[in-house]
């Protein structure tokens, strides 16, 4: 396989609800680039593997079960072990871009704190009016929704 090169502030901005796209996977390793509109939250879960968020653009606050939250901003790198639970919540004014990296391909199952797989991730979807989100993008989350 040849290197690839991707500019990832050159990507177009993700579809509400669709906040992850893959850019690499192998049998034991994958990336992708994580956006999400200010005000929108991920659900608390946990993976198999150990991963890394690093901060593109924008701030994510990472909350965790214990009511404990830390804050990612631009430049700043998160590293969460295998089975740590934890929320994504975008809490800045502006589009975020995360890179994450995890050590399992991609399309592993998210679980909750016990244990049972996360299948809908539908936050955004169910709060339009709390994701600060352009209005044609706004508009076309209503449809799929």
């Amino acid at each position: 396989m040849p290197a690839e090169f991707i500019n990832i502030l050159n990507l177009p901005e993700l579809d509400i609800g669709h906040s992850k796209k893959v850019l690499f996977t192998s049998d034991h390793f994958h990336t992708w680039v994580h956006g999400d509109y200010p005000g929108t939250k991920g659900p608390m879960h946990k993976h198999t593997a150990d991963q890394q968020f690093y901060c593109v653009k924008g701030e994510c606050t990472f909350h965790f079960p214990d009511g404990s939250s830390r804050k990612l901003t631009l430049g700043m790198l998160a590293t969460i072990p295998a089975g740590q639970l934890y929320q994504l919540d975008n809490t800045g004014d502006e589009y975020m871009i995360l890179l994450g990296a995890r050590a399992e391909p991609a399309g592993n199952p998210r679980f909750t704190g016990n244990d049972q797989v996360v299948t809908v991730s539908d936050y955004a979807l169910r709060n339009l009016d709390k994701i600060k989100a352009p209005k044609e993008k706004k508009a076309m989350a209503g449809r799929k929704s």
